[in-house]
């Protein structure tokens, strides 16, 4: 089973304006203006309506437009939950499989990416490097179900979850990715010892303080 999201191509399209900053959160638009946006027709912009909106992503005000969600705190919070509940179950799973190469890979990875942040480089690269592992890592915890439909969900949590921290960041990201680091290196601690509560207890903690920081860093 493969989530409607995947095969939509309007959905694609939506993420990366979101990216890119053509479209921003809190934003009005017409579906004309949208189609514009997103090179679609009319027929298959509806039909990405129903899924964004179904995603909480958009709501549709008949007779002012299209408004492109401001991630709230109740929009984060149950965001963190999901994904949380998603993870917790997802590592417990992957600690009883959990290879020494991926290990060694996971905690010299970040380790390497420790090193770029602190060292004064641009930090534009490093910004990408660190969310390229961040997504990584977690991304192949959950991946040991070997269940897409729950990884599909987990990756639109990871999308919108990403989306909010773009609206709130503060000054002082460099320090919160570094925060970051330290957190995940905690859990693959716990691993390293073949501690699997421990692992999760740190995983709770690194969404906690993560979920603080969406709106304090």
């Amino acid at each position: 089973m493969t989530d409607v999201r995947a095969d939509n191509e309007g959905y694609r399209r939506f993420r990366a304006a979101m990216q890119e900053g053509t479209l921003s959160p809190g934003m009005v638009v017409t579906q004309n203006e949208l189609c514009d946006l997103l090179g679609l027709s009319l027929s298959p912009l509806r039909e990405t309506l129903v899924l964004l909106e179904e995603f909480g992503l958009v709501e549709i005000k008949p007779r002012t437009g299209i408004r492109i969600v401001y991630p709230e705190v109740a929009f984060i919070r149950e965001n963190y939950q999901f994904r949380i509940m998603i993870e917790e179950f997802a590592l417990r799973s992957f600690g009883d499989t959990v290879t020494e190469d991926w290990l060694a890979n996971m905690r010299e990875s970040h380790e390497k990416c420790r090193a770029s942040l602190t060292d004064g480089g641009p930090f534009e690269d490093e910004q990408i490097r660190f969310l390229a592992l961040d997504g990584r890592m977690h991304r192949e915890i959950v991946e040991a179900l070997g269940n897409r439909a729950i990884l599909d969900t987990h990756q639109r949590l990871q999308e919108n979850i990403r989306m909010a921290q773009q609206v709130h960041r503060r000054p002082g990201f460099r320090g919160a990715l570094l925060q970051t680091i330290e957190e995940h290196l905690k859990v693959i601690e716990c691993l390293e010892r073949r501690d699997v509560e421990g692992a999760v207890a740190a995983l709770e903690a690194h969404f906690r303080a993560s979920t603080h920081r969406t709106f304090a860093a």
